[in-house]
């Protein structure tokens, strides 16, 4: 296995034990992670147009993009297409007037780039793929440190636990590629769960507010493969 998605990872907590080995054999067959309502490109409108949003706080770019998906859906000719771009208007309607500005440090943020070659990270010899939708540097007080966000998307939304399993990657992630340069901020390590707008952060792991079952779930793919 090449990679596996965090979707995925999280998508085999919720199957059968013989649904999970099914899950397992695919994954090993092909790294295609597109879901047709789950995750991959289904969301890639809406998620781009919050994460566009949260970098320029120009909220103009969310009405933009629902009048843009209106347009596509009125002109769409099947039914999953006017369904898939309803869902991403209905996401960004809950985002038209939403503050980010507890969500990322006061002062200027340096957003940085996230290169393909560090996508792929090993966590407990699994490979796992991570995709946030930004990391940035900042300063505070004497300090270089560093924040991320990831905006992650599932019909009917996740559970928080699931969304503190992408936390706690996120957290590894940032950990793996950064610390030799910058302190990780935890309180704005963040995944946000923009069907829900429910986030979870690292600090949240840390003070044991929230319990993340990454290393868990990993042993149990780990079983599987």
């Amino acid at each position: 296995m090449e990679k596996i998605s965090v979707s995925k990872v999280v998508e085999s907590r919720r199957k059968t034990e013989n649904s999970k080995i099914t899950l397992i054999n695919n994954l090993k067959k092909s790294n295609q992670q597109i879901d047709s309502e789950g995750g991959g490109d289904y969301w890639v409108t809406s998620n781009c147009a919050i994460s566009n949003y949260f970098k320029s706080e120009d909220s103009t770019l969310i009405n933009e993009k629902i009048d843009d998906l209106v347009n596509r859906a009125d002109n769409a000719n099947a039914k999953i297409s006017k369904t898939m771009y309803q869902r991403n208007i209905e996401i960004l309607y809950g985002f038209e007037d939403f503050d980010f500005s507890n969500y990322k440090p006061v002062g200027k943020l340096n957003y940085l780039a996230k290169p393909m070659s560090k996508s792929i990270m090993k966590i407990n010899d699994l490979p796992i793929q991570v995709r946030p939708s930004h990391v940035y540097s900042f300063v505070e007080g004497n300090n270089k440190k560093i924040g991320a966000i990831w905006f992650i998307s599932k019909l009917k939304g996740y559970r928080l636990e699931e969304i503190s399993l992408y936390t706690d990657v996120l957290f590894r992630y940032l950990e793996k590629h950064y610390t030799k340069e910058y302190v990780i901020g935890p309180k704005y390590g963040i995944a946000m769960d923009v069907v829900n707008r429910k986030e979870i952060r690292y600090n949240q792991i840390l003070m044991d507010d929230v319990t993340s079952p990454l290393n868990s779930t990993i042993e149990m793919i780990k079983k599987l493969l």
